[in-house]
């Protein structure tokens, strides 16, 4: 036995008892990894194979073997042996009925009956998996027989199991089939003695030979039967081919009847029946292969092969004689003319045979694949089309099958990976590298399961990363349940990210002063009052009015105006500090909002200090090149983010509106009392 690897389970003075006696010499090598419990176990069964799996608990109780069922659940093909701290027989089958192959005590944890077990129960394991390979093969072999065949039960004439072909040839479902007995299909008096033999507890056994069947339309059919014992279904399990020999049947009942024998089969045959000279001289051709030809079996007759052909396809015809002539036999292709110069393709196999007075000649049959071939060339030159297209868009295009090895790549998607090399039958864990699979597999998987996925993900670093949107698209089968594989198509949306971010920025930012608008402060003001109320502290919202702004603009136009807006932004921002938040709402309407005050003094000092700033007078350009204006400025302070944002702006209007009133140039708040409950006490 070659190299086993173990994961042991265990707890770490019970997982290094149960190493220590792998390490020795002789048997096999054991390639050890621990686990400390079941759920860390699980995962890395998901994501390695180990042969076997001990599992060493200190409880021999349901929980144990619901770890025996989650282990067993996650990886089938592993080996489980549970190494209990009781051991009887009951728990001993189980664990066995959860997934363990075997259980000894913890007293038995030594080198001989450990390496032992641990070898007894891997061979077992291979074992199984080498007979669910052979009955998948012989499965395989069985739905791809060219024959009807099925499995019954000799004892009840139940059908077992059914093929493919038997199921068209006989018009039933696999259902219908299975709730049948092989009686059913016979004709009615080969049934009746079927009937009578397992009424009377005689084995039904099918003996090889000619029977009559009947078809679900009622119709009979000879078939030529072929018996034998099949353990694999059971013990009185047998399996049956039949074939279909009723046409041939037929045609050997005329043959018995009639000199025409052989002229019936070769003048009836759909296919191409020819029999000619070594020399190519026709002696003998069906109406069907005369047909293809658009000629008369008359007017062939006599002829000569290379003269049929014509000129252009003699010395084809030249050297098929000679390999006939020198092999006995011969098949291929072979291009023919009609009676209208057209061109055909035939396949043909041909044999040379001794007729009754000796003389040897050449019997061929042949197919015309004419439509066949076309339908190829034409199918091959789609394949072409759709690849120049797949490999002329600007999208990256790649097919996965569903064991996730790369089947198709455009040269998009090649261009993106250049740096993994050829792509196309290589994994895909091998084409992303480890990190970006790990990334992409749960969409994968979702798709494998049957989903249409739509996602996005990062390619490269820095300023040359590039935003990817990817749609995985499920290919499934012609039963519509089992999936094939995964188409996903990707484009570069790096342009689109970034006009999308632009966007965004600019539906924040105010376009006059490039402060904030309405917008972008109301997204702002609702985070600092989470924050306030996350962390109990407390939030100032100043709400600004430029004094006499009406008369600027009366008296020197809006251009003076929007200068003076521009102006009044910049010298704001230099009041305050780099972390508070400035916004113009509107007009000439500003606010200004303080975040983590210490006390309400600080709000005050900043509130002076902008009216004292705003006090001075501005250099604007042009006619008006200084102007007087000022500031009133509302403040509403909140602690613990008790008030909605909407509650805030009402109140500091409303103090904004009290310091207008009081002569503008100044401010106005209210007070906050110690239980954070906002007051309206304005001063």
């Amino acid at each position: 036995m070659s190299v086993v690897h173990v994961l042991i389970v265990a707890g770490t003075e019970e997982a290094g008892r149960i190493e220590k006696p792998l390490g020795g010499t002789g048997g096999p090598a054991f390639v050890v990894e621990r686990c400390g419990d079941v759920a860390a176990a699980a995962g890395r069964l998901r994501q390695a194979v180990f042969e076997a799996v001990v599992l060493g608990l200190p409880y021999a109780d349901e929980a144990a073997l619901a770890a025996v069922r989650e282990l067993h659940g996650v990886a089938p093909d592993s080996a489980i042996v549970m190494v209990a701290a009781r051991e009887d027989e009951g728990f001993r089958a189980a664990l066995v009925e959860s997934g363990a192959l075997d259980c000894i005590g913890l007293d038995e944890v030594e080198a001989r009956i450990l390496r032992r077990v641990l070898r007894n129960a891997v061979s077992r394991r291979r074992l199984e998996r080498g007979m669910r390979l052979r009955e998948a093969q012989l499965r395989t072999l069985f739905d791809l027989n060219p024959h009807p065949m099925w499995v019954y039960d000799a004892r009840t004439l139940r059908f077992l199991a059914v093929n493919q072909i038997a199921m068209r040839s006989y018009g039933y479902s696999e259902d219908e089939f299975l709730s049948m007995t092989v009686a059913d299909i016979r004709a009615a008096d080969e049934a009746e003695r079927l009937r009578s033999h397992v009424a009377a507890g005689l084995p039904a056994h099918s003996p090889e030979g000619l029977w009559r069947h009947v078809d679900r339309a009622g119709n009979e059919i000879e078939v030529e039967i072929s018996a034998q014992a099949v353990p694999l279904w059971g013990p009185h399990a047998r399996l049956v081919q039949a074939r279909n020999v009723t046409a041939e049947r037929r045609a050997i009942r005329a043959i018995e009847t009639s000199e025409r024998r052989f002229r019936d089969l070769f003048e009836y045959s759909a296919g191409y029946i020819c029999i000619h000279s070594l020399e190519g001289v026709l002696l003998a051709i069906n109406p069907a292969a005369a047909a293809s030809l658009g000629r008369t079996v008359a007017e062939l007759l006599g002829a000569s092969l290379l003269d049929l052909i014509g000129p252009a396809l003699r010395a084809e015809c030249a050297a098929y004689l000679r390999r006939i002539a020198r092999n006995g036999e011969d098949q291929g292709f072979l291009r023919v003319r009609t009676g209208d110069g057209v061109e055909r393709l035939w396949q043909y196999r041909n044999r040379l045979f001794a007729d009754v007075d000796g003389v040897t000649r050449v019997m061929g049959y042949a197919q015309d694949i004419t439509a066949l071939r076309a339908a190829e060339r034409e199918r091959e030159l789609s394949e072409h089309r759709l690849r120049t297209i797949a490999d002329a868009l600007p999208l990256m295009i790649v097919y996965v099958d569903a064991d996730q090895h790369v089947a198709f790549a455009n040269n998009a998607y090649r261009r993106l990976r250049r740096g993994s090399g050829e792509v196309v039958g290589r994994h895909l864990r091998d084409v992303l590298g480890e990190r970006r699979y790990r990334q992409r597999l749960p969409y994968l998987e979702r798709a494998i399961a049957g989903e249409r996925v739509v996602f996005e993900f990062e390619e490269g670093e820095g300023e040359g990363a590039r935003s990817i949107e990817a749609t995985l698209i499920p290919e499934r089968g012609e039963a519509g349940t089992e999936v094939l594989g995964v188409h996903a198509m990707m484009q570069d949306v790096t342009a689109q990210k970034r006009e999308e971010r632009r966007l965004l920025h600019l539906a924040r930012v105010d376009a006059l002063t490039g402060l904030l608008n309405r917008t972008g402060f109301h997204e702002r003001l609702d985070n600092a009052i989470a924050r306030a109320r996350d962390q109990g502290s407390l939030l100032a919202l100043l709400y600004l009015d430029v004094d006499h702004f009406k008369q600027v603009n009366d008296t020197h136009g809006h251009a003076a105006g929007d200068a003076l807006l521009r102006a009044f932004a910049t010298r704001l921002g230099e009041k305050v500090r780099g972390s508070d938040v400035i916004a113009r709402l509107g007009g000439d309407e500003f606010t200004v909002l303080i975040e983590a005050l210490s006390d309400v003094r600080h709000a005050e000092r900043v509130a002076g200090k902008l009216v004292a700033a705003m006090r001075r007078p501005f250099e604007l350009p042009g006619e008006a090149s200084i102007v007087s204006v000022g500031v009133s400025i509302g403040i509403c302070l909140c602690r613990g983010g008790l008030l909605a944002a909407n509650e805030m702006l009402v109140q500091a209007d409303t103090l904004l509106y009290a310091a207008k009133q009081a002569g503008r140039g100044t401010f106005r708040l209210a007070a906050v009392p110690a239980d954070g409950e906002a007051g309206r006490n304005a001063r």
